[in-house]
């Protein structure tokens, strides 16, 4: 998929996801970008981002839970005179995390196909021209995480080799000084290639990019629908906010948003046609 399309797409969904407080929207989007990348990359390769993504999410509902002492649907009481912890813990504390939870899943999620779809020279070629400095920000930082994993990885194993096993914490700067010294190295080349290959020393030169194929512009549209009708249905009314505070409620729903949040499935339409 072109990268500018895959933009698009990204963009639309986190304009969905941080405009509403609507849980049933934000599911919605959730569903399209797990879709979106079990289509594009595959279970297997997404499964650790997944599970990253879900230890997030808990986190963020127990945090709620335990700090937010709201609502009208008690379930305990510790004693006030508990630090930090003590007071009702309640249902409605309990669902406002989880949507919080669900909330920067779906975000994480909806960017996570720079990262897995797209190499890091496709995100730069994406940018415009003045952006180019930018561009190559993107598409290093992009490629930091996979990079220090893969050290690590092999740091760990070759440690393994000769001998090395845990013994606590201590035990781990054996692997850890490598990692990071592979990586001020790894640095240091990608510097010194950028200076040899003359980088900022004048306009950027451009290989041929991926022009927009009919699939493509399928998805930029249906992206761009999806973006405008939820926001006239937000402007309009039809896509109320929801809040679990003082007591929970089912939230309100309308037609209108549900469809443009299921226009950004168009993706996996398009993968599953293409495959």
């Amino acid at each position: 998929m072109n990268a500018r399309a895959v933009a698009a797409w990204s963009a639309c969904s986190l304009f969905v996801i941080l405009s509403t407080t609507n849980p049933v929207y934000k599911v919605i989007v959730l569903a399209a970008a797990v879709s979106l990348l079990a289509a594009g990359a595959g279970l297997r390769r997404i499964r650790p981002l997944l599970v990253a993504v879900l230890f997030i999410g808990t986190f963020a509902a127990l945090l709620n839970f335990v700090s937010a002492h709201l609502g009208a649907t008690v379930l305990f009481t510790l004693p006030p005179q508990i630090p930090a912890l003590g007071g009702p813990y309640t249902v409605e504390a309990i669902v406002y995390g989880a949507v919080g939870g669900i909330t920067i899943a779906a975000a994480i999620l909806s960017a996570a196909p720079f990262s897995l779809l797209l190499d890091s020279h496709e995100v730069m070629d994406a940018l415009p021209a003045p952006l180019s400095r930018t561009g190559v920000a993107i598409a290093a930082s992009l490629n930091l995480v996979p990079a220090v994993a893969t050290s690590f990885i092999q740091v760990t194993d070759t440690q393994r080799l000769r001998g090395w096993k845990p013994r606590g914490p201590r035990s781990w700067m054996e692997v850890v000084v490598p990692v990071v010294l592979t990586s001020v190295e790894g640095s240091i080349q990608l510097a010194e290639s950028m200076e040899a290959r003359g980088f900022g020393s004048g306009a950027r030169t451009t290989a041929a990019s991926h022009a927009l194929r009919l699939s493509d512009w399928l998805v930029v549209a249906a992206s761009g629908v999806a973006l405008a009708s939820f926001a006239v249905a937000r402007a309009t009314g039809l896509a109320s906010d929801w809040f679990p505070y003082p007591t929970l409620t089912l939230p309100t729903i309308h037609p209108v948003p549900i469809a443009a949040c299921l226009l950004l499935l168009a993706p996996v339409v398009v993968w599953r046609s293409r495959a």
